[in-house]
């Protein structure tokens, strides 16, 4: 009885979440939009658009197109612009080339995205020449189209195309969106609860494709529309680079992860006790231990750099430093952790190639 009124519990709040979304039959949004207000043709990297490449992601921008391969299964990987979009109404185009999607992959455009993604919509081109629309809000997924059997997904066989662009469109007015693909509109609808939001893209996994242009049009050149950074931080400065720099390992080790876990459970260790779980944890630690150290690290070169600075232009060497000698205090503590997480893990691969071993008896 108490599981069945947690589910109650669980299915009000989920309806009360995306409570705001209100279908309509036809268009919503009658606004000619003339004036072009942003443009991105990829002739070159940058860093909403930057270049990737490693054992989970090439993502490249070459001859005026950004090509997209997420190599491997699990998690989707967002590519987010540093811009937030205050706009009484635009349109906003992306030209979308599906090259190759799994059958749990796909292609989004992201829009309306709130900060530290608490909201948004994900416009998706998936397999078998389908399409969806999603919301996200805190954490929560819910398909605004298709059904339940269909997980979201509309089939539009006539409509969208593989191997060549497909014109993904969103038009927005007074909170009221009109999305179209190629020209056939998908769904109209009015949300009150966002005002702005960023945008970007959105690849799933097992997903090659490439975007050739992404374009912004407004109605009017109306004084209060503006293109804003959605961080207080310069995307051009160093931190926000290192921001960028640590969400993307960040990702990478993930992926790395869900890697190993898959590895396991192909091996038969399940049980939550067993090596897997343990292996796993010691990597997690490992690795955000490892990232809180290169960030104090760099910490440490810039202070360094200053007080090395500071000694040559003043003839009083400055003796102490609070600033400095706790952060020498924190590497040292980071790296007496980093040992004991390195002895473990050696100890946990051995324990793993005993395992396998045996399992090959």
């Amino acid at each position: 009885m108490r599981k069945f009124i947690v589910f109650i519990v669980l299915l009000l709040s989920s309806k009360f979440l995306f409570a705001q979304v209100q279908l309509s039959n036809a268009p919503m949004v009658n606004v000619d939009f003339n004036n072009e207000f942003y443009k991105e043709e990829f002739d070159s990297s940058s860093v909403d658009w930057p270049t990737i490449s490693n054992f989970n992601n090439l993502f490249m921008a070459q001859n005026g197109s950004y090509y997209l391969n997420r190599k491997v299964k699990g998690d989707p990987y967002a590519l987010i612009c540093s811009k937030t979009l205050n706009l009484s109404a635009y349109q906003l185009s992306v030209r979308v080339n599906p090259i190759a999607i799994a059958p749990d992959g796909f292609i989004g455009v992201l829009f309306m995205l709130q900060e530290s993604s608490v909201g948004g919509f994900i416009f998706e081109i998936g397999p078998n020449q389908n399409c969806r629309l999603r919301q996200v809000n805190n954490g929560i997924y819910k398909n605004v189209t298709g059904d339940i059997k269909s997980n979201g997904w509309i089939a539009l066989q006539d409509v969208i195309k593989y191997n060549q662009n497909n014109t993904l469109k969103i038009s927005f007015n007074d909170r009221n969106y009109d999305l179209y693909i190629n020209n056939y509109r998908l769904i109209s609808f009015n949300d009150i609860e966002y005002k702005n939001g960023s945008f970007g893209l959105l690849i799933g996994p097992e997903t090659k494709a490439s975007i050739d242009n992404i374009s912004i049009f407004s109605n009017s050149l109306n004084k209060d529309d503006e293109l804003t950074q959605s961080t207080i931080i310069p995307e051009n400065s160093i931190e926000f680079k290192n921001l960028k720099n640590q969400i993307e390992k960040l990702q990478n080790d993930n992926d790395e992860l869900l890697n190993v876990v898959e590895r396991m459970r192909s091996k038969g260790y399940s049980s939550p006790d067993d090596n897997e779980a343990k292996y796993v944890s010691s990597v997690a630690n490992y690795n955000s231990l490892k990232l809180k150290y290169d960030s104090l690290v760099t910490e440490f070169l810039n202070l360094k750099r200053d007080n090395d600075s500071l000694n040559l232009q003043q003839i009083t060497i400055i003796s102490s430093d609070q600033n400095f000698d706790q952060l020498m205090m924190e590497l040292e503590a980071l790296k007496a952790k980093n040992a004991t997480l390195e002895s473990e893990k050696a100890i946990l691969n051995r324990k793993l190639k005993k395992l396998n071993n045996s399992d090959h008896k």
